[in-house]
């Protein structure tokens, strides 16, 4: 769920993060806590049911800190007896796991499944020249397996975090010769009128977005000029000797200086500056151009560091000039082929290394889209069409009813073939199941699009997966609507027949203004009411799901997220059951007492 530098080194690197953050993005694979020494709980204590309301779930209103320490490992309140297939899982930064910091420490002892939060993805694995690397996966999943947890597979294909210049190139086209160096080739254009832009970006806590048509870049504050950056990743290396151009409309809420260049990702090294571009608060129409020095760069790069305030930016055109060729675009159909064919050959490498030790994904992870398109009351598949651009969506060249079948087919088919013997559970992933505002319509709707794939006989999709990035809303009338699409969220889910699965669980609060609160603005109170809404989830899903039924629930962000609101993936917020040094919240009693009522 973005790292372009020209000097510095590869530690800032590492908080670079594609696109504009997704759920799944929070974990950062960098992520680093200092150790902290935690006294051991005290096994066994009574749940604090306070007085039960109709919704079943009771109140910590009576719980002290000190209570805390009394509480076992969530682990150990699963009714195994009642539920004996439920997965208690929570996502995990891989390499703080094969570290055994005390994020390890954290998640073997609370709970007995973990999803990876970036290095499963293709992003992680998938290069930019085909090449695959499952060094990290290997050990994560030596490690999981010496630590007695099963991992759960997340994700085979998604439209975020994919190989996107590796996948774009493969459908470029065939490429015609020119009898003349005479050619221009458009690499990279938008106007921005969709609403969408081409470019990820890290640093200083600046931001990217798209206002009224014109891309907008944002910088709280001046640093060096490789502090803050945005840039573009080519499927294609630039050509040494080649000659491009840049050639766009500019201006700032201040005077200021842009600069752009090319780089060689791998170690950070430039091939190629442009001028530097000056701006005002008027517009200016800009074209530069730049030479590629060097044999390897791939990255359009821009630095806007020094400059604090907001760069506009419009009409945006990046082309090679003198060129000896053109492309010739690819039919629909010839897409399909090869894109089903790069389907089948990233899924036929995740398989041979998990097949054995791995029996449970999420096979498509964030399929439907929030809009009715064509008024059949149900939400259409996600697209380019209204999505970003920095993201690949494949089934606008596989197809909306091909695409799932696609993966599952391949997914079943290589699992056997390389060893699976565990019954194989696929799931399709999403966000805003439990959606109040539309009357749970995306559930709806995906369900609908499961009976769509389902209908040519062959396709089984095995579970729905709901991520619920929730949080608790102070005032009573908005939070008993959400409450209440909750469980019809889990009432939906459960008539399908299909496991059901909480897949990634965080919470953050909303004040009786609206407002989201960080951290520390939290009152003990508030941490409360958090902990009876955890409660109240997990007490709702064992009711209202059959046993037969129950997958599992995983803890999405096992401690609260750090930086400031606004930032990274949910910064700065209460989302967590542990603080950011792994401490007991309330919230842990509140999920604690929500499996306890399994009984």
């Amino acid at each position: 769920m973005k790292r372009f530098l020209s000097m510095l080194g590869a530690s800032a690197l590492a908080m670079f993060c594609w696109t504009a953050c997704f759920p799944d993005d929070y974990l950062d694979e960098t992520k680093k806590e200092p150790p902290v020494v935690k006294p051991e709980p005290k096994p066994d204590p009574k749940p604090d049911n306070g007085d039960k309301d109709d919704t079943g779930s009771g109140s910590q209103e009576n719980l002290s800190y000190d209570d805390l320490a009394a509480y076992d490992y969530l682990k150990n309140y699963v009714n195994r007896t009642k539920s004996p297939d439920f997965k208690l899982g929570a996502a995990v930064t891989v390499s703080n796991f094969l570290k055994k910091t005390d994020e390890y420490n954290m998640a073997v002892k609370n709970f007995n499944e973990m999803t990876a939060g970036n290095a499963m993805k293709q992003a992680s694995i998938l290069r930019h020249d085909g090449s695959m690397d499952f060094t990290q996966v290997r050990n994560f999943l030596n490690a999981a397996e010496q630590a007695g947890m099963t991992v759960y597979g997340h994700t085979l294909a998604w439209h975020s975090q994919q190989s996107n210049a590796y996948l774009n190139g493969l459908i470029k086209g065939k490429r015609v010769e020119l009898p003349e160096s005479t050619g221009e080739v458009v690499l990279l254009q938008s106007d921005f009128n969709d609403g969408n832009h081409p470019f990820g970006g890290w640093g200083n806590n600046s931001t990217r977005t798209v206002e009224n048509g014109v891309f907008k870049v944002t910088n709280p504050s001046a640093v060096n000029s490789w502090e803050a950056q945005f840039a573009h990743d080519m499927s294609d290396p630039f050509v040494p000797g080649q000659k491009y151009v840049l050639t766009f409309k500019i201006k700032g809420s201040s005077a200021g200086k842009l600069s752009a260049g090319f780089q060689i990702t791998d170690g950070y090294k430039s091939a190629g500056e442009f001028p530097d571009v000056n701006f005002t608060t008027q517009w200016k129409d800009v074209e530069i151009e730049c030479e590629c020095t060097a044999e390897g760069g791939t990255r359009l790069i821009f630095s806007f560091g020094t400059f604090a305030g907001d760069i506009y930016i419009d009409d945006f055109t990046f082309k090679a000039t003198g060129v000896n060729y053109t492309y010739e675009e690819m039919t629909a159909v010839e897409k399909k082929e090869v894109l089903t064919a790069a389907m089948d050959r990233w899924i036929k490498a995740v398989m041979e290394v998990t097949a054995t030790r791995v029996s449970a994904w999420d096979a498509v992870n964030e399929s439907v889209s929030g809009r009715d398109t064509n008024g059949d009351g149900f939400y259409e598949l996600e697209s380019a069409a209204w999505g970003s651009s920095n993201n690949f969506y494949w089934q606008d060249y596989l197809g909306s009813g091909d695409y799932v079948r696609i993966v599952i087919q391949k997914a079943r088919q290589y699992y056997e073939e390389f060893g699976g013997t565990a019954p194989l559970r696929l799931f399709i992933n999403d966000y805003n199941l439990e959606s109040d505002w539309d009357d749970n319509k995306k559930l709806k709707s995906l369900i609908h699009w499961i009976e769509v794939w389902e209908s040519d006989g062959i396709t089984k999709i095995d579970g729905i997966g709901t991520q619920m990035h929730i949080s608790y809303y102070e005032n009573p009338q908005t939070q008993k609507s959400k409450e209440n699409h909750v469980v019809k969220m889990l009432q939906l889910m459960a008539n399908t027949g299909k496991l059901v699965k909480i897949s990634e669980l965080d919470m953050g609060y909303v004040n009786s203004n609206g407002t989201t609160l960080s951290t520390s603005q939290l009152t003990d109170e508030q941490h409360r009411k958090m902990a009876d809404y955890y409660d109240f989830i997990v007490a709702k899903y064992f009711e209202i799901v059959p046993p037969a039924q129950q997958y599992g629930i995983t803890q999405w962000c096992p401690t609260d997220a750090p930086g400031a609101l606004g930032t990274g993936w949910r910064g700065g917020e209460p989302v967590g059951l542990f603080d950011q040094n792994y401490n007991r919240k309330y919230a842990y009693a509140g999920f604690a007492n929500g499996l306890m009522r399994n009984k």
